[in-house]
């Protein structure tokens, strides 16, 4: 057995991984996700919006309510799965509970089925929905970073971590409804350390619902001259 292997055998014997659906000790050893949870993550699936990609009700229909209303900021957004109560509760103990090996499930999975987004953007550099500074302490780690660093792996592609800074805290947005949310992140992300004006970036976070946060760090990032603003999420909201 090589070092690193067995440093890794040695770490899942004293902190065994967790199933990111059911929580328990995943089994057989080895896997990411228990192979009797993996179906429970529903996908998100056809017809989605033109623009967003959110599941919508009829195939006729080419935008959602909210993309039909008003316009983004960023060029196309996609996300992995629905967010229903599986992955609520399973993003709460990975972001909360101590659980970012959920993480490592996750980006893969971004990775595997957001493969047909990602090969048509064509994406230059992926940037990270940064965190306030204190909720970063708080939480040891930014979940959009992670997910960020295994698509980027995948593609050989690098991540600018501090593309975007949030410097200024803000009320978590599941607090909110979606014209508070827009008004609690304005001007809430400013130009970071790692900038470069590319001319195609894509957006990683963990969840889109309204889209606000998307919004304003596409802006953010387009008025310092990147080109084209996409958007990758692990979970997304229905459009109906």
């Amino acid at each position: 057995m090589r070092g690193m292997d067995a440093v890794k055998w040695a770490l899942q014997a004293i902190y065994p991984r967790r199933c990111p659906v059911c929580h328990d000790i995943v089994m057989p050893a080895g896997h990411l996700i228990c192979p009797s949870c993996k179906g429970k993550m529903r996908l998100a699936k056809e017809p989605r919006c033109k623009k967003c990609s959110k599941p919508l009700e009829k195939e006729e229909t080419e935008y959602c309510a909210d993309c039909a209303g008003r316009s983004h900021a960023f060029e196309e957004a996609a996300g992995i799965f629905l967010y229903d109560k599986i992955m609520r509760e399973s993003l709460m103990k990975c972001k909360y509970g101590g659980r970012r090996e959920y993480l490592d499930y996750y980006g893969q999975a971004m990775a595997r089925y957001g493969g047909k987004y990602l090969k048509r953007w064509r994406p230059q550099a992926f940037a990270p929905v940064p965190l306030h500074k204190a909720r970063q302490r708080r939480r040891g780690f930014n979940q959009s970073a992670v997910l960020a660093r295994e698509l980027a792996g995948s593609l050989n592609v690098p991540v600018y971590e501090h593309m975007l800074e949030k410097p200024r805290k803000t009320r978590p947005q599941k607090e909110l409804e979606a014209r508070q949310r827009r008004t609690n992140l304005k001007g809430a992300f400013i130009i970071g350390r790692d900038f470069q004006p590319f001319e195609r970036v894509v957006l990683v976070d963990d969840v889109y619902t309204t889209g606000s946060t998307a919004d304003e760090a596409a802006r953010c990032l387009k008025e310092a001259g990147v080109g084209t603003v996409y958007v990758m999420t692990l979970c997304i909201g229905n459009g109906f």
